[in-house]
C-alpha cells in the first residue's frame, strides 16, 4: 500500500509531462518563461478534468435526486403482480424461509440440564424465549447508503489528493527540461549521447504516450457518440450530456462502462417505467462497450505500438490486479512502455519479440 501511494502518483505525473511536453515547448518559445508555459499548460489539462468531471457529475446527481422515484416505481410493479400466481419470485422466496427455519433448528442452543428444584429459576433468566427483531429493508437500504457515502467520500478524496501530487510532479519535471532529462540518462551512462539506446528509449516512450492518448481520444469520442444517438433513438433526456459522460466513463477500462450500464440502465427505467427497456438499454451499453472497449482499443494500440492484443489485455489485468483503478487507467500505456524499453535494452530482446505483434 505505501508503494502504491508512492509508485503511481510518479508513474502518472511522469506519463503526463511525456503528454504535454510538446504544448509546454511551443508555448515556452512563445511566452519566453519555462515556468509560466507549464503552468498555463497544465491549467488547461485542469480545465479539462473539470469540465469532464463536472459532466459527470451532474449526470450522477440527477440519476441520485430520482432514486426515490425509482423505487416507487418498481415497489408499484411488484406490488401490482398477483401475489396467488406460483411466480418465480413466490417460489424462492417460499424456499429461503424453509431454509431459514431449518438452519435456526439447526443452531437453536439446547436448554442445560439443571437440578429440578432449580427448573422455575431457570426458565425466568432463560433469554431464549427474547425475539430478535428482523432488519427490515428500509433499515438495510439506510445502513448501506449512508456506508457507501462514508466510503465514496474518502476515494474521492484519496483521488483528489493523488491527482494534486500527479500535477505537482509533472510541473517540477517539465520546468526541469533538458537538463533533468541529461541527468536522468546519466544515471545509465557518463557521457550520455543522443544517438544511445537511453536518449532513443525515452523519445520513443514519449511518443507511445502520445499515441496513448490518441488512441482514448479516438475511441472514447466514438464511445459517445454511439451512446448518444442510442440515448436519442430512447428519448432519454440529455442524450447530448449522456454521450459525454459515456466518454468520460470510458477512460476507465471496463469498470467506467460498468457504471455507465448502471447509470443507463437507471434513466431508462425511470423515463419508461420498463424493467424490459431498462435491461435492453444495459444490454445495449455493454455491446458496445465490449466492441469498442475491447476489441478496437486493443486493435488501434496494438496497430500504433505494434504489440499483440493479448499482451495489452494481460497487462491490463496485472496492473489492474496491482493498482486498482489507476492500474486500469494506466496499465495500457504501461505495457507499451515497458515493450520500448525492452527493445532498447541488450537483455530484453526476448520480451519484445514476445510482446510483438
Amino acid at each position: 500500500m505505501v508503494g502504491q501511494r508512492f509508485l503511481i502518483p510518479l508513474t502518472a505525473g511522469v506519463m503526463l509531462a511525456m503528454l504535454v511536453m510538446p504544448l509546454t515547448v511551443f508555448l515556452t518559445h512563445a511566452l519566453r518563461i519555462r515556468a509560466l508555459a507549464t503552468l498555463l499548460t497544465l491549467t488547461l489539462v485542469m480545465g479539462a478534468l473539470i469540465a469532464a468531471a463536472m459532466a459527470f457529475g451532474g449526470q450522477l446527481v440527477r440519476v441520485a435526486e430520482r432514486v426515490p422515484e425509482m423505487i416507487s416505481m418498481a415497489a408499484y410493479q411488484v406490488a401490482a403482480r398477483d401475489a396467488s400466481a406460483d411466480s418465480v419470485l413466490s417460489r424462492a422466496r417460499d424456499a429461503l424461509q424453509e431454509l431459514d427455519r431449518a438452519a435456526d433448528r439447526m443452531v437453536a442452543p439446547k436448554p442445560p440440564q439443571r437440578p429440578a428444584r432449580r427448573a422455575a429459576a431457570v426458565v425466568v433468566a432463560s433469554p431464549a424465549s427474547a425475539v430478535v427483531p428482523s432488519q427490515t429493508i428500509t433499515a438495510g437500504a439506510t445502513v448501506a447508503l449512508r456506508e457507501t457515502a462514508a466510503t465514496g467520500s474518502s476515494l474521492l478524496v484519496g483521488f483528489v489528493g493523488n491527482l494534486s501530487i500527479i500535477f505537482f510532479i509533472a510541473f517540477f519535471v517539465l520546468i526541469g527540461g533538458k537538463p533533468l532529462t541529461e541527468r536522468v540518462l546519466g544515471l545509465w551512462s557518463y557521457h550520455p549521447d543522443p544517438h544511445d539506446r537511453a536518449h532513443q528509449a525515452m523519445r520513443e516512450c514519449a511518443r507511445q504516450t502520445r499515441l496513448y492518448a490518441g488512441v482514448l481520444l479516438v475511441t472514447n469520442t466514438l464511445v459517445g457518440l454511439v451512446v448518444w444517438v442510442a440515448f436519442w433513438l430512447a428519448d432519454l433526456p440529455d442524450a447530448a450530456g449522456w454521450g459525454v459522460t459515456a466518454a468520460v466513463l470510458h477512460l476507465v477500462p471496463y469498470l467506467g462502462m460498468a457504471v455507465l450500464t448502471a447509470l443507463g440502465a437507471a434513466e431508462t427505467f425511470l423515463e419508461h417505467g420498463s424493467v424490459s427497456a431498462a435491461l435492453g438499454m444495459a444490454g445495449f451499453v455493454v455491446v458496445t462497450s465490449t466492441f469498442i472497449g475491447t476489441l478496437v482499443t486493443a486493435w488501434l494500440q496494438g496497430r500504433a505500438a505494434k504489440m499483440n492484443a493479448a499482451a495489452v489485455f494481460i497487462g491490463l489485468v496485472f496492473w489492474g490486479a496491482l493498482w486498482g483503478v489507476w492500474g486500469l487507467f494506466l496499465g495500457p500505456a504501461l505495457v507499451v512502455l515497458l515493450k520500448v524499453v525492452a527493445e532498447h535494452s541488450r537483455s530484453g530482446t526476448q520480451l519484445a519479440k514476445l510482446m510483438q505483434g
